[in-house]
């Protein structure tokens, strides 16, 4: 199950940094979830930080290799259906 999770800064603070602080709140408020889908921008540092003070499996989602274009990637394809969904449902998002 794909649950994405959304948390607003201010422009200067990175998506890299700002994980930190929105991979803790899902720990706490979500500690079933074992498992998290990332784009390679949350790739290096974070990945052990998330193993090592929240136990927590962050998966890094890359393109493969020599490809050209677009190309749809594993996992990621879940996140933008489940958001397409919600955007379609306007009481969801308007309200």
């Amino acid at each position: 199950m794909a649950t994405p999770v959304c948390r607003r800064y201010g422009r200067a603070r990175r998506d890299r940094d700002a994980a930190r602080d929105v991979f803790w709140r899902l720990r706490l408020t979500q500690p079933q979830i074992t498992q998290v889908w990332a784009d390679r921008g949350y790739a290096g540092e974070l990945v052990d930080w998330a193993r090592d003070r929240l136990w927590l499996t962050l998966r890094i989602v890359s393109r493969p290799k020599g490809t050209k274009g677009f190309v749809v990637l594993p996992r990621r394809w879940k996140i933008e259906r489940t958001i397409g969904w919600c955007m379609n449902a306007r009481r969801n998002a308007r309200d």
